[in-house]
């Protein structure tokens, strides 16, 4: 399983560091062009628009992860059914949610966001993000249940976002308007989306069946109906539990301080390309290894992978401090500005290397049958976040919002981790992940405290520098796992 996963993984990785760097570097062209403001305004409507898709999603792709990868090959016909009922909902729900959209912008624009002038009309082109990722959501869910992750990355990036990046990079020689941005997105997107369901169909699963085919079948059942509903109540809680801060920083704060917590959430999720990728590849796994009850295995994998994804992305989180001066100043913060959010900067990155500890814990939680008690830690989390940023957010403004995000990102930690250790009997930890973290602490504390002015050779000879440090203390272990998967 590791091996199939690896291979897979491998365009995954290389699929990610090329959307991450590009969408890296197009961020940075058009924060310098438009400015923080415009900016602020551009991620404000991107949150609504992100709260919007997971409310109308309703838990689609968690079923068809779920229970597709084995629908497909005994069921197809049902298989063929279900996705026909779910596209057809997308585009029913997509119609009424555009029709009020547009009925009520004005009102959330004086009402929800009375601190973001002249709102409404980029709020509502913005919205269209939602029906798109509807469809982007099913679509992408299908290609990861039959394990096609390079199809995805070809798509869903090596075609789409060069070219954004190319699109954004022109217009934007002639204009500093943040619509034009907006159009982009809304353009690549719906290529993207023709081209992946265009070559699903043809290539993968006939999703555009005659009718005639699945005659005999006329209902859904009620397993996956419960399941859905379980899995749309986890993505609703864990909406606010994720976006709750963004949206409360839109409604609250000013659109440049709301620009300014994007672009550090940005550089932070740098952090975390390879566990997203290995998570989305990681899912189907899980649901097939515990449907057949090969718990051990499932240990053994939970424990790989996450030495995999730690060894990988500590050393680059360690860079990312060392050359935070860097980061910032690439969105042209000023020397004042770079004192004050540098701290900020570095709080978040140590937050997403703790996170990472906990390697695919929800995953876990949601394929492995314990969805309840991830529906539970994410409503705690979610509650006292927002409760907590009610009351800190307008008087300690962005410090609040860093500190509300490590403190809950270890609570989430630790209480999925008790969680399934308590469940499955599996854990994360082996004796090689907890050397890693004890030689990457006084690592880290170095990071942080050492100044320098670095030279260009700097920027090649840290990181191999490094890499090879931790490579050759965990030559052994690398091995084995590369002579597992060759």
């Amino acid at each position: 399983m590791l091996k199939l996963i690896i291979r897979q993984a491998n365009w995954g990785i290389l699929g990610s560091l090329f959307r991450y760097a590009i969408i890296f570097f197009v961020s940075v062209y058009v924060v310098r062009e438009v400015g923080k403001i415009e900016y602020g305004k551009y991620a404000t409507a991107h949150v609504f628009a992100t709260i919007m898709d997971v409310f109308l999603a309703i838990g689609i792709p968690y079923v068809i992860l779920r229970f597709f990868p084995s629908l497909l090959k005994k069921d197809p016909q049902k298989a063929s059914f279900i996705i026909r009922k779910m596209l057809r909902y997308a585009v029913s729900i997509s119609l009424i949610f555009m029709i009020v959209m547009f009925l009520t912008k004005d009102l959330l624009d004086i009402y929800i966001y009375p601190k973001t002038p002249n709102f409404s009309y980029l709020l509502f082109i913005i919205s269209i993000h939602a029906p798109i990722s509807i469809f982007m959501g099913i679509i992408t869910s299908l290609y990861r249940s039959v394990l096609k992750i390079k199809e995805i990355m070809l798509y869903g990036t090596f075609i789409s976002v060069p070219l954004r990046g190319v699109i954004t990079f022109i217009v934007f020689q002639y204009t500093s308007d943040i619509f034009y941005l907006v159009a982009i997105d809304i353009f690549v997107q719906l290529l993207t989306l023709f081209l992946m369901y265009y070559f699903f169909n043809k290539r993968e699963f006939k999703i555009f069946n005659n009718n005639k085919l699945f005659n005999n079948v006329s209902s859904i059942d009620n397993n996956i109906f419960s399941y859905g509903k379980k899995m749309y109540a986890n993505s609703i809680l864990s909406l606010f539990s994720n976006q709750g801060l963004p949206l409360l920083i839109g409604v609250l704060l000013l659109p440049e301080e709301m620009g300014i917590y994007r672009i550090l959430m940005q550089i932070a999720a740098l952090s975390m390309f390879l566990n997203k990728n290995l998570r989305n590849i990681f899912s189907p796994a899980i649901s097939k290894l515990y449907e057949e009850n090969k718990i051990s295995e499932l240990n053994i994998l939970y424990k790989q992978t996450t030495f995999i994804v730690n060894i990988l992305t500590i050393p680059f989180c360690i860079l990312m401090i060392f050359f935070a001066n860097v980061f910032l100043r690439l969105y042209d913060f000023s020397t004042e500005e770079i004192l004050l959010y540098k701290p900020f900067l570095i709080i978040l990155i140590i937050a997403r290397m703790i996170y990472l500890i906990a390697g695919s814990s929800g995953a876990f939680m949601i394929m492995a049958g314990i969805e309840k008690k991830e529906i539970l830690i994410q409503t705690i989390r979610g509650v006292l976040s927002i409760l907590i940023a009610l009351i800190f957010i307008e008087e300690y403004k962005l410090g609040a919002v860093v500190v509300l995000i490590i403190f809950s990102m270890i609570f989430v930690a630790i209480a999925q981790l008790i969680s399934i250790k308590k469940e499955i009997n599996i854990s994360p930890f082996s004796s090689e992940l907890f050397l890693l973290i004890l030689l990457s602490i006084p690592i880290v504390f170095c990071a942080i405290n050492y100044q320098i002015t670095f030279s260009f050779y700097h920027y090649i000879l840290l990181p191999i520098i490094l890499y090879l440090f931790y490579f050759v203390v965990f030559y052994k272990r690398l091995k084995t796992i590369y002579l597992e998967i060759k």
